[in-house]
């Protein structure tokens, strides 16, 4: 399951533009880097919701799909939020008594997803999120496990349960199918069905994996991640990287464009320089620019630059 129908109202006006799911990144659509991870990992089927824009939505993911991936869509007229989604996508799992895999798809993570299926399995839990070590857990919202790694706490409560550590959730969880009867027909998965599990003692387990995360949250967030996969300090597979830069198929690098990302289609004056920016497809640059997000109708600065 991918989750895809969020507003991205921290990404604003990039989403006014294009709705979160797609927004580029690296010359993809940011929900590409989830369906990939899911592709290598084995998994053949994805079920993803939709809620703004659901046709451009769906078209552009359709056209990133991996090979070998089949791809649905679950439309929400109005949002559920992650629990209420997931309730209404459970009717196109193909095996409606397997575990389910659910997956961000604003967020760049590559979590051994066997090894917490298999974790999952051998528990008998009802569900495993996969969690990741942090310097500071509770501002992401601190999970607590023991020292079987079963989540104790969550937000710190209840406050009576044993807890060795805490972490944070990334947003990858295994869900077994019992998970669904707990499902709200909208809201937050964690606050309510999560809430319940942990609150009650039922059996929800912990994975850790401290493998390479990332949340666009934000524009200065966006701008820092494109440019960390343009330079190859963030790596991700078939990632095509030119330099310091990732260019668009024809585009001819240039010393007078450094540390960018160049989308496809997008006009550079032949004077202009640029460093540290994002170009996004169809955009017209005729200026020098600096530390900046550049769309076809914004100029948005990043780093204290103006």
């Amino acid at each position: 399951m991918l989750l895809a129908a969020g507003l991205g109202t921290r990404l604003r006006p990039l989403t006014e533009l294009r709705p979160k799911p797609i927004v580029p990144v690296a010359n993809r659509p940011l929900a590409a880097f989830a369906m990939e991870h899911l592709a290598r990992s084995g998994v053949r089927t994805v079920v993803a919701n939709t809620h703004p824009q659901p046709e451009m939505v769906e078209s552009v993911l359709k056209a990133a799909r991996p090979e070998g991936i089949e791809l649905r869509f679950s439309r929400e007229e109005t949002l559920l939020g992650t629990g209420g989604g997931l309730r209404k996508a459970h009717a196109l799992f193909d095996d409606s008594r397997s575990a389910v895999i659910v997956i961000n798809g604003d967020t760049l993570f590559a979590p051994d997803l066997a090894a917490a299926v298999e974790a999952h399995a051998a528990a008998g839990a009802v569900a495993t999120m996969i969690l990741r070590s942090t310097p500071d857990p509770r501002r992401h919202g601190a999970i607590g496990i023991d020292a079987r790694a079963r989540v104790t706490t969550l937000l710190g409560e209840p406050r009576d349960r044993e807890v060795t550590e805490e972490l944070m959730f990334t947003g990858v969880h295994v869900l077994s199918a019992k998970a669904f009867e707990s499902m709200p027909r909208s809201g937050c998965v964690i606050r309510s069905a999560y809430r319940s599990w942990v609150d009650r003692g039922a059996n929800v387990q912990a994975v850790v994996d401290d493998s390479p995360w990332a949340d666009l949250g934000t524009i200065e967030q966006y701008h820092r991640l494109n440019l960390e996969l343009a330079s190859g300090s963030f790596s991700w597979p078939g990632v095509s990287r030119s330099g310091d830069c990732i260019l668009p198929d024809g585009f001819e690098p240039t010393p007078r464009i450094r540390r960018s990302v160049i989308g496809e289609g997008a006009r550079i004056d032949p004077d202009a320089e640029l460093d540290r920016c994002v170009v996004w497809p169809g955009t017209v640059v005729e200026c020098s620019d600096r530390d900046a997000v550049l769309t076809p109708v914004h100029r948005l600065p990043v780093g204290g630059a103006r």
